[in-house]
């Protein structure tokens, strides 16, 4: 196996609870918002238009900075991301920029275009029409600032796929594909290249891009492609007029008062995210537990009834005339036909709006999902004649406090000035993977693997080995359109994306010996883990060892090729530059591995076989100390040798190793919180798990295989998902608390449950085991501390003979 050395040198191991990391970080994937979904959207059956309320709950509780501070950032980035500057020099650079862009905003000339453009964009009275005179004001300033020279900033690049300029994207929609599922969005603005724009101008209309930027695009129109934004601009007006621009403008502008938006500061971290209509000036949310459920109980209390009905202190009317009765029928009916028009009025009409930074988040999360590394995504939202710049990576959200664009024009300037200076990597596209937009074929990855020489004649005077530094390069082609791939679709975490991927280099590679798929085809695995957590790799290399000692995990685990870190791409570095805590940073990781299928593919005997060695081998692993803690059924898959097809227990980056855990001192052990929510464990679904109270166990694993069973028992008809009146979708719309009264609710209506005709023989080993799960649910069971005990009773109990047996000749 070819192996990046490097990638493993700076990880120490899983972060203990209570480390100082933030703890939304250290919990369950649905804590930290869409990457519940995101990475399992076919497997979960989840529509990609449904999931505002998971992005709702990435945005929330972002961080801040100041609007100076970030424009000396982005200033530093456009001379080189991977330079530091000092403070000092910052600070002259950005004074250095308001000064070269004064010109611009005083005078005649383009300092008057701009000015009477920002004039109408103020004398307008609603936000449609807002949208021209703020793209002509932008545009126009964008033009001037070509000619303009800054000391240490690049100079203006004539080039049509790397000039950018605003354009008016309402009312044409932008959709994108996810894993089958279709998303359309409709943002107000779109940051494009000039050749982009060009682009869409329907045959025969004028050729000026400009012009045509500042107009709504018409049904002649093309659609731009999420692979040409570079960003979004989120318009809200509020109020009907603005204050006009000053007649002079100084780079010295004393700021009223500091401006974020404020959405949904988290008050309790079991409550469910919500909507709430834009407002003028910042809109709070509160999320406390007990407000919401008094809401419901009021909004229940005060429902609708009939005319007729009678409160509990009213006595009743016993007599009723026969025309009475009749008219309160055609009343009935009446109000029932009414109902359905109702009902059938809201399908057709569109999504109910959204608050402006979940609709803001929303793009960004189609912006990441449109590029399969992008490092990180900056977008706008534009309140009244404020501007919010945000910052989106995979450790969390920055927001930049506002900047009045009408009566501090210099620096928004400024901003347009690193707009377009900005080249791919600024924007967040990984210049290895996009040199440019849309980059398809063959990409070349180089580094350096250390070789450590044992014998005596590579020693040096002071008695330590020298480590003899070998230049490596693996060829990688990708093909992003096919359908295989496995597209991410949110904000913050692991970000997975799964893809194709072919490599002369790793095709020479032997296999090693206990690997026993056969297949000549790789899948890529690029992902964001946490930099303080053990890394993948380093935990597969300690669950290859058990395989070459365990028939029970031999062949059973997934085959690494390659992996590779990618040394300065971590979240931290622009934490760090703007004086943010950094704790919690993520870094990007590429692990090659042998292709497999997921295991939702099969159906009847083959399934349950394949289902029954994955539990056997994770329960090898965990007697050995490796703690997968993530069962569902996206982390199963299949691969097939001879004439049958051999399950393997996959994803091993939320695993720990309990003794790296156990060698931290005065640490609590296995109190972190992962899983995805709907097959954890009930006992970690608890108020006191979501506080980080109870230790993961054993039989919490157990507990999860039990419900990946029964999840497609119940969903997969002969390796499909239903495509209709599929169970337990309720089951993803829930946070864990409400996740817990599903899956009560669920055990209380169990007999009632009918499953798909290929699993229905699997359904019944289903139903005996989640009797044992029911058994240990009440508030006076006790969970067998043996965990052999528990593997026994609970799994091994409930199997037919013949699969135990790895039989599969028998009946079905």
């Amino acid at each position: 196996m070819a192996n990046n050395a490097g990638a493993t040198e700076s990880v120490t191991n899983t972060p203990p609870r209570n480390s100082g990391l933030p703890a939304d970080l250290k919990s369950t994937p649905h804590a930290v918002g869409s990457a519940v979904v995101s990475e399992h959207i076919d497997t979960l059956g989840v529509n990609v238009s449904d999931v505002h309320p998971w992005i709702g709950r990435d945005v929330k509780n972002f961080e801040q900075c100041g609007a100076d501070e970030m424009l000396e950032q982005l200033l530093e980035m456009c001379i080189d991301p991977s330079q530091s500057l000092p403070p000092s020099q910052k600070s002259a650079l950005l004074d250095t920029s308001l000064e070269a862009v004064l010109h611009l905003c005083n005078g005649s000339g383009v300092a008057r275009k701009i000015k009477q453009h920002l004039i109408e964009f103020c004398d307008v009275e609603s936000e449609k029409p807002s949208y021209s005179g703020f793209v002509q004001a932008a545009n126009t300033a964008l033009r001037a600032l070509e000619k303009v020279k800054v000391p240490g900033i690049p100079d203006f690049n004539n080039d049509e796929e790397t000039k950018i300029l605003f354009h008016v994207n309402d009312p044409a929609i932008i959709s994108q594909t996810h894993q089958g599922k279709k998303s359309i969005r409709k943002p107000d603005i779109v940051v494009v290249s000039y050749e982009s724009a060009a682009g869409i101008i329907p045959e025969g209309k004028s050729t000026n891009v400009y012009q045509s930027a500042c107009k709504e695009p018409t049904q002649d129109h093309e659609n731009f492609q999420w692979t040409q934004v570079r960003t979004t601009l989120e318009l809200k007006r509020p109020k009907d007029r603005l204050p006009h621009p000053p007649s002079t403008y100084n780079k010295d502008y004393v700021i009223p008062t500091v401006l974020y938006m404020d959405y949904a500061k988290e008050m309790n971290a079991s409550a469910q995210p919500t909507d709430s209509t834009p407002a003028t000036g910042p809109a709070q949310t509160s999320y406390k537990k007990s407000n919401e459920l008094q809401n419901i109980s009021e909004r229940l209390r005060s429902s609708k009834r009939g005319s007729d009905h009678l409160d509990s202190n009213e006595p009743p009317n016993i007599k009723r005339s026969k025309q009475d009765e009749e008219r309160q029928s055609r009343r009935e009916e009446e109000e029932e036909e009414e109902k359905k028009k109702k009902k059938k009025k809201k399908k057709k009409n569109k999504d109910p709006k959204k608050h402006p930074v979940v609709q803001n988040g929303l793009y960004v999360a189609e912006m990441f999902a449109a590029h399969i590394a992008r490092q990180h995504v900056i977008s706008f939202i534009v309140n009244n004649d404020i501007i919010y710049l945000w910052w989106f990576d995979r450790q969390h959200t920055i927001q930049c406090a506002g900047i009045n664009f009408v009566q501090d024009l210099p620096r928004f300037v400024v901003l347009l000035l690193i707009m377009q200076r900005m080249g791919y990597e600024q924007w967040g596209l990984h210049p290895l993977f996009e040199p440019k937009p849309g980059h398809q074929g063959e990409i070349i990855v180089e580094y350096e693997e250390n070789e450590d020489k044992q014998d005596k004649d590579n020693r040096d005077k002071k008695g330590q080995d020298k480590k003899k530094s070998k230049k490596k390069r693996v060829d990688l082609t990708l093909d992003m359109k096919l359908d295989q791939r496995t597209t991410h679709f949110g904000l913050r975490g692991r970000a997975t994306t799964v893809f194709p991927v072919k490599s002369k280099a790793l095709s020479a590679l032997p296999q090693r010996s206990h690997f026993r798929n056969k297949s000549t085809e790789f899948v890529a695995k690029l992902f964001w883990p946490e930099e303080a957590r053990q890394s993948e790799p380093e935990i597969l290399e300690e669950v290859y060892k058990i395989a070459n000692e365990d028939p029970d995990v031999l062949g059973h685990v997934p085959e690494m090729v390659w992996f590779h870190k990618f040394e300065g791409t971590s979240t931290a570095i622009i934490r760090k530059a703007l004086g943010i805590d950094d704790t919690g940073s993520r870094v990007l990781y590429i692990i090659v591995f042998r292709k497999l299928d997921p295991i939702t593919t099969l159906s009847g005997k083959e399934f349950l076989l394949a289902w029954w060695e994955v539990v056997k081998c994770h329960r090898a692993l965990w007697k050995r100390g490796v703690h997968h803690r993530d069962v569902s059924p996206s982390n199963i898959m299949v691969y097939r040798l001879g004439g049958r097809f051999i399950s393997v227990l996959n994803d091993f980056d939320l695993s720990s190793i309990k003794r790296f855990l156990s060698s931290i001192k005065d640490t609590p052990k296995g109190f972190e919180r992962t899983g995805t929510v709907p097959f954890m464990s009930l006992h970690l679904l608890v108020p006191e798990a979501v506080a980080g109270q109870v230790e993961h166990e054993y039989y919490h694993d157990a507990e999860s295989f039990i419900w990946v069973l029964t999840w497609v028992c119940l969903r997969y008809e002969n390796g499909k998902l239903l495509r209709k009146n599929r169970p337990l979708d309720e089951w993803l719309t829930v946070d864990a608390l409400g996740c817990y009264k599903e899956k009560m609710a669920f055990l209380g209506r169990l007999r009632s449950m009918r499953p798909t005709p290929s699993h229905q023989k699997n359904f019944d080993v289903a139903m005996q085991c989640l009797a044992v799960v029911h058994n240990y649910t009440g508030p006076f069971a006790s969970v067998p501390a043996d965990d052999e005990v528990v593997f026994k009773t609970w799994l091994q109990n409930h199997v037919p003979e013949d699969t135990l047996q790895g039989n599969l000749l028998s009946g079905q």
